[in-house]
């Protein structure tokens, strides 16, 4: 069903202008804390899709929140029920542009837009990503910092020394060619 709201909510209008779309349904986002601490906050979600319109830079994307994977099991329970309430907020998306984005080029771009997570929308300005152009693929790949507490995020007293204020997400997205 998720999938379903994916492709009729960003695909769909996507379609009704694109010419060149490209797509993937198995790209990777990691948040680390990148703290030394005895349990580092970490985690993986490898099934992100994404959807890439070529002639304007537009981009979408879609992670199920319970899809990310801690090495830490008890760390995955407490992210999903306590911090991210992934039953209440089952996803997080990413709805933006990709500036000046040419597909002739291999090159850093910037993209901007609305992350939606955790219930709250937070405008992501002028984020770098260096794009690799192929043979009917491209390859996205970025880091930024989010802070934790603009997503309404409790923290309890007892670990808030634990958590940091701020995460570092990375996102690696191999998108194919869209054949129609």
């Amino acid at each position: 069903m998720p999938f379903l709201l994916f492709v009729i909510g960003f695909i769909v209008p996507l379609n009704l202008h694109a010419q060149q779309q490209y797509l993937t349904r198995n790209g990777i986002i990691i948040f680390d804390s990148k703290l030394n601490s005895f349990v580092p906050v970490k985690a993986e979600n490898n099934s992100v899709s994404a959807i890439l319109n070529t002639d304007d830079g537009e981009i979408a994307v879609l992670a199920l929140v319970k899809g990310f994977s801690f090495k830490n099991s008890l760390m995955e329970e407490h992210f999903n029920e306590s911090y991210a309430e992934s039953d209440i907020h089952p996803k997080a998306t990413f709805v933006g542009k990709i500036s000046n984005f040419d597909i002739q080029k291999s090159k850093s771009y910037f993209f901007s837009g609305v992350l939606f997570f955790h219930g709250i929308e937070k405008q992501l300005n002028k984020i770098p990503l260096i794009v690799e152009i192929g043979n009917n693929r491209i390859s996205i790949n970025g880091e930024f910092q989010l802070v934790v507490g603009d997503f309404d995020i409790k923290v309890p007293r007892i670990v808030r020394n634990k958590i940091p204020e701020k995460i570092y997400v990375s996102i690696d997205l191999d998108l194919e060619k869209l054949n129609r």
